[in-house]
């Protein structure tokens, strides 16, 4: 176990972004031999905005310190300190599993899919955390 674990995803895919400016540099560049005023009203700030748009992607994920869980991406990093969780509930069924953190007050809060790692390493280190893990068959 390490001291912090932490997962994380992006949105999308990097490859298509950096394709995509890729392609707009090359657009702007035969255009600005034709009409330089309209690179410069127009592909420049297109260019702009794909950078700022690559810069400030959301970061979803979870990290796991010996104190504290962090939510990334939910609500400014919602945080959960382990001293108030109960136990981590997961619930299989024929999709996607259930994933919840059960607090000490009897409150759920689900673990949305789509940014947790895959289920060994999420028993492994919540386990590693003291954190008992309940419903996984």
């Amino acid at each position: 176990m390490t001291e912090t674990f932490e997962y994380s995803v992006r949105p999308g895919s990097a490859w298509l972004s950096v394709l995509s400016f890729i392609g707009l540099g090359v657009l702007a560049y035969f255009l600005w031999q034709v009409a330089p005023g309209f690179v410069l009203l127009m592909a420049i700030p297109a260019l702009a905005a794909c950078v700022w748009q690559v810069l400030n992607l959301p970061k979803y994920g979870i990290r796991m310190t010996p104190s504290t869980w962090q939510l990334l991406g939910i609500e400014d990093d919602f945080i959960i300190p382990s001293n108030q969780i109960s136990y981590l509930r997961i619930q299989k069924n024929e999709g996607e599993p259930i994933v919840g953190l059960m607090l000490d007050d009897g409150t759920e809060i689900r673990l949305p899919n789509d940014f947790l790692p895959d289920l060994k390493s999420l028993v492994r280190e919540a386990a590693a955390r003291n954190v008992a893990v309940r419903g996984m068959a």
